[in-house]
């Protein structure tokens, strides 16, 4: 069996190598590996925090090496990259395990250059971990771990002080959220149930279904695989809690894998109804089909299809376009997003989003409600496309956002059917939500 380090060296060069996802390689390897919850935890902390600190990392690197890193092999890379962490930013583990486990690993994966990694992590421990100072766009850039032309356009965006601290709060880790299946249970006695099952758990603050884990994982727990719950973030809940469908009504859900918002719409329609889940790839919706199973929710229909010209057919009284968009609002989860090179080129992203909701908008009923939602901070994907909607869709109107589970700062930033949420500022991912209303007339 493979050692936590070893499968997080196979992981980073899964990335590094062949341009995988980290959480795709992460859950992939897991699978994989039967290992115990304490390997798991290790392994992500590897996987993640490497790529949260990437650039810092290799600006460590470029300080110690002779070699520039465009010459190094994605395993030296990825060993270098590996040690520097666990010198620099994991407190428990013993200087001399971060750099003779790394050593190691040389020794199996790049043997010829065994002495160079050893070389340059000893050194790196007895001189320690020096960063620019200055707050600049490039000092920022290394000492954040953020490519600088989205440091660029942040400071842009929000000015120099909101900027760093959105950069700060990316490097951090974010709590497990789930949300209640209220189905089949309800908040009070799933917290005695979690509790009872070993688990440590806090209420949200944005929505009353949520729930904070504090420690260990939880697709072990029988109550999760009994489908008391499943994990959502909760400014994600907040989407189909604005939308806030009817038992019997008609529900489209569009760009709807991996299915949290889907099943949250079956409960909240006490999975009475219809619900049509809409996603581009067939393989992403069978995440939608097994979460529904084990939530035991039955109204949901999947199909494959290009959200901006699939043909509907008949109107429906409900429609949630939780649109594709650049992902900044979830850099803290999936940090390996914040290095793709088009990150900051929203103009494709801008399209589709339009075309998507020019198309499934006309299949919405007189009277009826739509929610458009995204998990970036980007407002040219968020207010403004809304607003550029209803300046070319008379027809539409922004509807007051409530619902009684959707609670605090939340209710106050979509009273007026329109909002962003900030993962520094509210406590959740970074989400937008909008509300829309087709008039019954006009």
């Amino acid at each position: 069996m493979a050692t936590p380090r070893e499968l997080a060296l196979k992981i980073l060069y899964d990335i590094e190598k062949n341009g995988a996802y980290l959480n795709i390689s992460f859950q992939n390897h897991m699978e994989a590996e039967n290992l115990p919850e304490r390997d798991v935890a290790l392994v992500k902390e590897l996987t993640y925090g490497v790529m949260q600190y990437k650039l810092t990392l290799d600006y460590t690197v470029a300080r110690f090496s002779s070699v520039k890193i465009k010459k190094l092999s994605p395993f030296v890379l990825c060993i270098l990259r590996l040690g520097l962490y666990q010198l620099f930013y994991m407190d428990k583990i013993p200087e001399s395990a971060a750099v003779n486990e790394s050593v190691k690993l040389a020794g199996r994966y790049a043997g010829k250059s065994r002495g160079f990694i050893n070389a340059i992590l000893r050194r790196a421990a007895k001189e320690g971990q020096s960063l620019p100072t200055g707050r600049d766009s490039k000092a920022l850039s290394v000492c954040y771990s953020h490519p600088e032309p989205l440091v660029v356009w942040l400071i842009d965006r929000f000015g120099a002080e909101t900027a760093e601290k959105l950069l700060s709060e990316n490097n951090t880790a974010p709590s497990l959220c789930v949300r209640v299946n209220r189905t089949k249970t309800a908040k009070e006695p799933l917290v005695a149930r979690l509790l009872e099952e070993g688990a440590i758990v806090r209420e949200g603050s944005l929505s009353d279904s949520a729930l904070l884990f504090e420690s260990g994982g939880v697709q072990k727990l029988s109550s999760y695989k009994e489908g008391l719950f499943t994990v959502q973030d909760q400014s994600a809940q907040l989407a189909a809690l604005a939308l806030s469908p009817k038992p019997g009504e008609s529900v489209y859900d569009v760009c709807a894998a991996p299915g949290g918002k889907t099943t949250h719409l079956a409960e909240l329609m006490e999975n009475q109804g219809e619900i049509l889940a809409l996603d581009l790839y067939e393989k992403r919706l069978l995440a939608v089909e097994q979460s529904a199973n084990r939530l035991g929710l039955s109204i949901i229909k999947t199909c494959a299809s290009d959200a901006s010209a699939y043909p509907f057919g008949k109107q429906a009284d409900k429609i949630l376009i939780d649109a594709p968009c650049s992902g900044l609002g979830v850099i803290r989860r999936r940090p390996d997003l914040k290095y793709k090179p088009e990150l900051t080129d929203f103009a494709e992203l801008v399209s589709i989003q339009k075309k998507i909701l020019d198309h499934c908008s006309s299949f919405l009923k007189p009277g009826g409600e739509l929610v458009y939602s995204t998990c970036t901070i980007n407002p040219d994907e968020n207010e403004n496309q809304v607003m550029a909607f209803l300046g070319e869709h008379s027809e539409f109107e922004l509807m007051p956002i409530e619902h009684p589970q959707i609670i605090g700062r939340a209710k106050e930033i979509l009273a007026e059917g329109m909002g962003t949420f900030y993962p520094e500022q509210d406590g959740g991912d970074g989400f937008f939500i909008a509300k829309l209303r087709r008039r019954s007339h006009g």
